[in-house]
């Protein structure tokens, strides 16, 4: 096969590679990636509430409004919820003690909502980068530099690039 631009090298992967890979799904899955939620969380925030928080500032940055039916469709499709316990997270994150979103109605539609995050919401989400990088360094001490690198420049290729590129 010659290269192309969706596969510079050529070779198609073989099953053996995709078994390789799939042997890495749960334990990235559940072990990595559902204890990073609990870690953003800082015992404040259940995983769902953590996904909100990041949905809003990686989908629409500091100020942005986002479709509170995006949220329902995002958080059904991660952790199979219902819009009532979507309904329950947001109540709770824009209700104090938390006060972390606001919501509006749609002035463009009066049947629909909009979600943003307030200036405790964005405060918020700074401690969970924080509390995601301190994480990251305590999980990832025996690869250097460079290995991150690969292994983010595979991720970027595989699946586009992070959502809190430049930042």
């Amino acid at each position: 096969m010659p290269p192309s631009k969706t596969n510079p090298a050529g070779h198609a992967p073989t099953d053996a590679s995709f078994l390789d890979l799939l042997g890495f799904f749960y334990p990235i899955h559940y072990r990595i990636g559902m204890a990073l939620e609990r870690r953003m969380g800082q015992g404040r925030l259940s995983r769902q509430q953590v996904a909100i928080i990041w949905l809003i500032e990686s989908e629409v940055g500091a100020h942005g409004w986002i479709r509170r039916k995006l949220i329902e469709q995002t958080l059904n499709d991660w952790f199979e919820t219902r819009n009532s316990h979507v309904t329950q997270f947001l109540r709770d994150l824009s209700s104090p003690p938390l006060s972390m979103v606001t919501q509006k109605t749609n002035p463009d539609s009066a049947r629909e909502k909009l979600v943003a995050l307030t200036d405790a919401g964005r405060d918020y989400f700074e401690t969970m980068v924080g509390a995601a990088l301190e994480f990251f360094r305590e999980l990832l001490p025996h690869l250097s530099d460079q290995e991150l690198r690969d292994g983010i420049r595979f991720l970027g290729r595989a699946f586009g690039p992070p959502t809190l590129a430049g930042r």
